[in-house]
Parts: C-alpha cells; structure tokens; sequence
C-alpha cells in the first residue's frame, strides 16, 4: 500500500509520537521512511546548533527504524517549515505524510491543548498533494 512514508520530527513529543507511528505503518506495509528534520533559520539557535539538533532527530529515528527492520532516509533540509512544506514533500514524493500536530514551540509553552495545531502541521494539512496523517 505504501513505498515511501515522510515522517517530519523536530524532537517534540507530538513528533516522537508521530514518528513512533509511521515506523510501525512501515514495518507493517515493508515501507521506507523518510525522515525529515528542517533547519529553519528563523529561530533562536545557531547553525551548528540546528545541525546537532536535526542529526539526533534523525539518528533518533533511523536507530527506531533499524530496531524494526525499517529503511530510514535522512533528510537535513535548511528551510522555512510552514512556507516551503509544499516543495519538501513534492521533492521527497511519498505516499502518505506524518507530522506532529504541534512542535517544540507547544512542548516550551506547556501547551497541551487538544484543539491547538501547529502552523507546520496546518500548512502540510493545506498544501499537501499525499494524506497527511496529525499526530497529538
């Protein structure tokens, strides 16, 4: 059923979360993952910060992966999240898409609001051609 699954992580717990679940979408349908950390430079954190932050997301992932017997394709990409979701997901061409409903930003603020979406989960829902799969 699918070839390609596009798990995007930033490290927050609703990305954990959805990572979690697309390992075991492709462990179940014999899947790839792709995985997706983007370094947006908008943020607070230096370049080497941001490339640290992403290689743990994505070491994190591809060890989740392996455990399973699940192929895991590292994605670093420097981007704007919400503005060029549309050409990161057409570029890596999956499937179906799974996201966080809510990032870091949620995880620092406490912010356990059942109803609250992230912007970058609400730009994937938006502009996505594949099924994009929110997980809280």
């Amino acid at each position: 059923m699918f070839k390609n699954i596009l798990v995007a992580s930033d490290g927050s717990k609703c990305g954990a979360k959805a990572v979690d679940l697309a390992i075991d979408m492709a462990a179940k349908y014999g899947a790839k993952i792709s995985a997706l950390y983007v370094m947006d430079f908008d943020s607070d954190f230096s370049y080497d910060e941001l490339d640290d932050m992403g290689g743990a997301v994505l070491d994190d992932i591809t060890l989740k992966g392996k455990e399973k017997g699940v192929v895991v394709v590292e994605h670093i990409i420097t981007a704007n999240p919400v503005f060029d979701m549309e050409t990161m997901i057409r570029k890596i061409n999956p499937e179906i898409a799974v996201f966080g409903a809510r990032g870091l930003g949620a995880d620092k603020e406490g912010d356990e609001s059942p109803s609250r979406i992230g912007s970058v989960a609400l730009n994937a829902l938006k502009v996505s051609k594949v099924p994009v799969i929110l997980v809280k």
